[in-house]
């Protein structure tokens, strides 16, 4: 399908933010939200994908259940194209735009160990190709969808698609129009209408967010959505944006009663949010919430078993990326209005912990993560922490 072309309302353009920072005092740099958090007791603890010097760089992960016994791992694993790749742990230097596939592995001992490593896409681009995300449709259909870097200008996202539970897949195709994207790794949702939501951001362009290069700053967030599992789709007709650099990397949780609740990474010290009634068609104006956060992405979802909300990010007030620790939980239990019990996850000195993927698997929470130490140069590992759903409440 080829998508028609949509220009963006420019309501939500930053320059409709002017002033909107200096109403709302912001964090001290380095401060953070919940007074005497605890670090919380992980029942398993597992680097799931090690630095080894033919892949030295690990991110943007997912886990997925493919039933009640498996689970499958995905995640964007870099791999080296030096005949004489770096022998020192963490210190190869890869950036984001070098050689990435997109591999996974297996559990069927409920995340305890993984195997059956291969790769579900690999690099056809002339960069590399990450950000997996993966949507169940129904037993047997699942949705795929990654985005393809070819260079500063286009970076694409495609689907794929599974009718048989992940043994095998349909040929790719094109969701996005040419430009530059990006789409955050299990961020993709499905709502209870059964519309698929594919967060995303691209630099702002008067034809359409993302249709031009990125130049450092003025990204827009917004989400591709479908009613037929993607066999046609829509993007939403405004996007979301801030003062600074804008806002970018989407997290959405759907609310009970259908609105729609959106977490938005930014370099204003504050995590952002905004709303939409229509199910993504339409979004708010982006405002600051009261959680500090350096410029950093966010998740949350729903925890299954309670109905509450669970948050992850970095908990502590910044203008730039880093740093990137703690990496702190908390739930609303009043869908997003308030948040509490708030714990800490990976509060390392010196050490990145960021990018979170949740997944529930009966009673327990799968938090994974990059994590590396800040001496490494832009290497780093995946942690696996597997915890009991209680523990984030007592």
């Amino acid at each position: 399908m080829t998508m028609r072309r949509r220009d963006f309302l420019t309501s939500s353009m930053a320059t409709t933010l002017t002033g909107l920072l200096s109403q709302k005092q912001l964090p001290a740099k380095g401060e953070s939200i919940g007074e005497n958090r605890r670090l919380l007791k992980p029942v398993h603890d597992q680097i799931v994908c090690p630095w080894r010097p033919e892949h030295p760089r690990h991110d943007h992960q997912q886990i997925f259940p493919l039933d009640e016994q498996r689970q499958l791992l995905v995640w964007s694993e870099y791999y080296s194209q030096s005949p004489r790749p770096a022998t020192r742990k963490g210190h190869s230097g890869i950036s984001d735009h070098v050689a990435c596939q997109i591999s996974s592995m297996i559990s069927t001992d409920q995340g305890r160990s993984w195997g059956e490593h291969r790769v579900l896409q690999p690099n056809r681009w002339k960069q590399n190709v990450k950000h997996p995300n993966l949507i169940r449709l129904s037993e047997q259909e699942i949705l795929f969808s990654y985005v393809g870097w070819d260079d500063e200008n286009q970076r694409n996202v495609f689907l794929r698609r599974s009718t048989d539970n992940g043994k095998t897949w349909s040929e790719q195709q094109q969701i996005s129009e040419p430009g530059w994207y990006c789409c955050n790794a299990d961020h993709a949702l499905r709502l209870s209408s059964g519309r698929i939501l594919i967060p995303a951001h691209g630099p702002y362009a008067k034809q359409y967010v993302g249709g031009t290069s990125y130049k450092g700053g003025d990204l827009h967030s917004f989400v591709f959505y479908s009613d037929d599992g993607f066999r046609t789709w829509k993007r939403s007709a405004n996007s979301m944006t801030a003062p600074g650099r804008g806002c970018h990397e989407p997290a959405i949780v759907e609310l009970k009663e259908g609105r729609l609740l959106c977490f938005l990474r930014n370099t204003n010290q504050r995590l952002y949010q905004s709303f939409s009634d229509d199910g993504g068609a339409h979004w708010s104006l982006p405002e600051p919430t009261k959680l500090p956060s350096p410029e950093s992405p966010a998740i949350v979802k729903r925890i299954p078993s309670t109905g509450d909300l669970l948050l992850l990010w970095n908990n502590v007030a910044s203008p730039t990326n880093w740093p990137r620790t703690p990496l702190s939980a908390a739930i609303s239990q009043d869908d997003g209005k308030t948040w509490g019990h708030f714990k800490d996850i990976d509060a390392r000195p010196a050490f990145d912990a960021a990018y979170p993927s949740i997944t529930f698997v009966n009673d327990e929470a799968f938090i994974a993560y990059y994590s590396r130490s800040t001496r490494w140069k832009r290497d780093s590992e995946i942690t696996l922490r597997i915890y009991q759903i209680k523990q984030f409440y007592a």
